[in-house]
């Protein structure tokens, strides 16, 4: 019985831990819940996966909501206006298993309805007083880190008169990137949050290991230090059980100074558990359960994993 089961699942790749595990609820959630076909593996033609979908452009199954395919349609309008961020449309339609489309199923509905994107962000930072957009794969028009660099969620905010942003950079099974980029920008925005935001040495942030989220809190900085806001929050979005995401957000938390107010490691458990304590909409309170099952509850997939 467990055979055919996995079989309805699909194909799975050789590999190990979480995200072996990750990959096959997500399978599970393509073949028992939307009722698809397991589609093309993405780097290698005339193969399927688990975790892909065909034609998701047209069924939107790999969105959560109505309001979160709004949002998404939304933002493909204002990258391809803005001619900034970077949208890959076949893994957001149909690849279960990234980053992006994850990214828009926990925060899509807050870009629709700011004043419930308000009561969740006031829920980690108290001090904001309202949201004015949302905006996804976000960077400055300006690039003042002259690269690829963006969060992949940011919030316009106000904290009383004072404007700001949040930024978040959000992981599912994939990993930080392992390149060490290293530019003469850089060093000029360090250089003038050296002591202030930065308590570590250039090196240190500029490892491969820190590389990425080094570059999210330049494009924090450079924003604060050229007057577009008054203060620039960042943050990492990822799985509660993904141990090297975690890790690697502490480490880099603990080379700032007052590094758990101005950079945030929040876990989808803890962000489902907060807006469950909300006062909410029964269609709100229905989306952080099915968060809570696709991404978080490993538990209903585990008889046919076993």
């Amino acid at each position: 019985m467990k055979n055919e089961l996995k079989k309805l699942v699909g194909t799975i790749p050789f590999e190990n831990g979480f995200k072996k595990r990750m990959r096959f609820h997500q399978g599970w959630w393509r073949a028992f819940v939307l009722a698809e076909k397991e589609g093309d593996y993405p780097t290698r033609k005339g193969e399927v996966i688990c975790n892909t979908i065909s034609s998701g452009q047209i069924s939107r199954k790999n969105f959560l909501s109505g309001k979160i395919f709004e949002a998404v349609e939304q933002t493909i309008r204002e990258r391809k206006m803005a001619q900034s961020g970077i949208l890959e449309e076949n893994r957001l339609f149909n690849n279960l298993l990234s980053s992006q489309p994850l990214c828009f199923n926990f925060f899509g509905e807050l870009k629709i309805d700011v004043n419930f994107a308000l009561k969740v962000l006031q829920k980690f930072w108290p001090n904001i007083t309202k949201v004015k957009r949302v905006i996804f794969e976000f960077s400055p028009a300006e690039n003042y880190t002259n690269d690829n660099s963006a969060f992949d969620v940011a919030f316009e905010v106000m904290a009383g008169d004072l404007s700001g942003l949040v930024g978040l950079e959000c992981k599912y099974t994939d990993s930080f990137s392992s390149t060490e980029y290293d530019k003469e920008l850089y060093r000029h925005i360090f250089n003038q949050s050296k002591g202030k935001v930065f308590l570590a040495e250039y090196d240190e942030f500029k490892s491969a290991r820190l590389n990425q989220l080094f570059r999210n809190q330049l494009i924090a900085e450079a924003l604060v230090q050229n007057g577009h806001y008054d203060f620039v929050y960042a943050g990492l979005f990822c799985h509660q059980f993904d141990k090297n995401a975690l890790q690697i957000g502490t480490e880099f938390q603990h080379k700032l100074n007052n590094g758990e107010k101005i950079f945030k490691i929040i876990t989808y458990q803890e962000f489902i558990e907060k807006i469950q304590l909300l006062e909410i909409s029964w269609e709100q309170r229905e989306l952080s359960m099915l968060l809570w099952a696709r991404y978080c509850g490993i538990q209903l997939s585990e008889q046919a994993f076993e």
